[in-house]
């Protein structure tokens, strides 16, 4: 393998992170976007009420501070709060999707970048079982996962993996609904010390795909149909099209890790299909109970999995190092207490009203417009405190 020469991987900051690196990740980052984050504020608004995850009904509702106050951040580059609970949760959370997606977009994008630098090459593919309407979410889950173990394990695999310079993967698991049930797939980025040959390439995928098919099998799920499965070079510059599968056309650095982490901003790929966001909004703004069963027993599948998960020594080899947890990474808050503009002393108005958490963001954005924040407080019955009344 050759020796790589790690990318600054520090992280980028959305709605709300700390420490964030000065530079942007190389792609629009809807997280930074006032009219989406309207939208993920009355989202997270009405799981505040109809989510069966009790800390998603508590995130950016309920304040962790000990005068319930909140403070108004912004330090030139984000804007936020601080003092307010968060779930954490990449599945459920539109407004915690979008901070950790956001992170894992750039740590994406520099893994693959530090491997092309180096000479190496990468693949990108689908993975997915065969579904129909009425089973549940959680098996298919649990069979994708088996499957996918089953693949590690095989010796065919691992011979023509160590033929190839294999030096671990990147795997993205996502959800959609359609007429068929659910369908969960996971797309993985492989990673090679050189350019992978197209016929070793082939001859992989394969390889892979009878080891998948047959621990899927072993669960007593149908065998998957191998058109289903795919697994195709990652050239820099190159537009690669791979039909229904994936959203984005174009497999550069930035459109492989855009398509790996960019959960928000993908609707269905297929006719019928729908992505859980979509099902979301169903609920919420057509009042679609169907949808809301729908997204609730998704709330419930998902909960405790990966959405995004590196191989074992993979991060430190392309410079990545220790990764910071979901968690961790919706509960970082913008600068630090020079970077408090004022507080908002009482948080029930916006409990009531999130999209009231939105406008105030927006109104005061990243350069920090307190005057604009303050007017929007007092049009809107915020109670406000400056730092210095404590």
């Amino acid at each position: 393998m050759p020796n790589f020469s790690p990318t600054d991987s520090r992280n980028s900051g959305s709605e709300n992170s700390r420490g964030a690196a000065a530079a942007e990740p190389p792609l629009d980052n809807n997280a930074k976007t006032s009219g989406n984050r309207s939208e993920r504020w009355a989202a997270r608004g009405f799981n505040w009420n109809f989510s069966k995850q009790s800390r998603c009904r508590k995130c950016g509702r309920v304040t962790v501070t000990t005068d319930g106050s909140v403070g108004v951040r912004a330090n030139g580059e984000s804007v936020g709060f601080s003092g307010l609970s968060t779930c954490g949760s990449v599945w459920s959370c539109p407004v915690c999707n979008s901070r950790i997606q956001s992170v894992r977009r750039l740590e994406v994008g520099v893994a693959l970048a530090n491997v092309h630098a180096n000479g190496g090459g990468a693949a990108f593919g689908a993975i997915t079982v065969r579904h129909h309407a009425g089973q549940r979410l959680d098996g298919l889950l649990a069979a994708l996962t088996y499957g996918i173990g089953r693949i590690a394990q095989d010796k065919a695999v691992k011979r023509f993996r160590v033929d190839m310079g294999h030096i671990g993967r990147i795997q993205a698991l996502e959800v959609t609904h359609g007429s068929h049930g659910w369908h969960p797939h996971r797309h993985p980025l492989v990673m090679f010390s050189t350019p992978p040959d197209p016929d070793q390439l082939a001859q992989l995928h394969m390889a892979e795909f009878r080891a998948f098919s047959a621990g899927v099998r072993h669960l007593g799920y149908e065998s998957p149909l191998d058109v289903a499965q795919i697994l195709t070079p990652v050239t820099p510059g190159t537009a690669e099209t791979l039909g229904d599968y994936f959203a984005k056309s174009v497999y550069s650095h930035d459109a492989a890790a855009w398509e790996l982490t960019s959960t928000q901003t993908k609707s269905g790929r297929k006719k019928g299909s729908r992505t859980p966001w979509e099902l979301l909004d169903s609920a919420r703004l057509m009042g679609d109970m169907d949808d809301l069963d729908l997204w609730n027993d998704y709330e419930v599948a998902t909960k405790g999995k990966r959405a995004l998960t590196f191989s074992r020594g993979l991060r430190d080899l392309v410079g990545l190092g220790k990764e910071a947890s979901d968690e961790d990474i919706a509960d970082a808050e913008v600068g630090d207490a020079d970077d408090t503009g004022f507080r908002v002393l009482d948080w029930s108005p916006v409990a009531s009203r999130p999209e009231l958490g939105a406008g105030l963001l927006n109104a005061v954005t990243p350069a920090g417009n307190w005057a604009a924040g303050r007017e929007f407080c007092r049009l809107n019955g915020l109670q406000i405190g400056e730092n210095d009344d404590r």
